[in-house]
């Protein structure tokens, strides 16, 4: 946690946090974003898909997804996607499939999933920059490999 306290952010007004989310430092860093009103987006390698979220400073924290002491945060997130699917009438059958196969190892980390979440996040940036809209947390951007609808 110390480098996350050694972390200068004056001046910076976004960040990505593409960091596996699987201690605390990763969520240490989006609080002291939060303290410093830098907006957080968060990309995920999500195995054959990326997966994005916007987190503003005085927003709905993006540390909600992920439930203490249960699941491993990939599961968490994809649990999250498809509750989100299930309320908006949008249901994703591939992460729920995922949830299944992979609840008791670790989701795949697919190269795509990078490449996509890269792509992703640099439209976001764009986008913030230019002052265009952008879905904020607890909206996403979800991008498979092949849309399984």
């Amino acid at each position: 946690m110390e480098d996350v306290d050694a972390c200068d952010l004056s001046g910076i007004r976004y960040a990505v946090n593409a960091t596996l989310h699987d201690n605390e430092a990763s969520f240490a860093f989006d609080e002291k974003c939060k303290e410093r009103g830098v907006t957080v987006i968060h990309a995920v390698n999500f195995g054959k898909a990326a997966f994005l979220a916007v987190e503003k400073p005085k927003g709905y924290p993006f540390s909600e997804v992920v439930k203490k002491g249960s699941d491993d945060f990939r599961c968490s997130l994809g649990k999250y996607i498809s509750q989100y699917g299930m309320f908006w009438q949008m249901p994703v059958p591939w992460v729920d499939e995922a949830i299944r196969h992979y609840s008791e190892a670790s989701f795949p980390q697919l190269g795509i999933g990078a490449y996509i979440a890269a792509g992703y996040c640099a439209n976001i940036l764009a986008n913030l920059t230019e002052g265009k809209e952008v879905r904020y947390f607890p909206k996403f951007y979800l991008s498979p490999l092949l849309e399984e609808i």
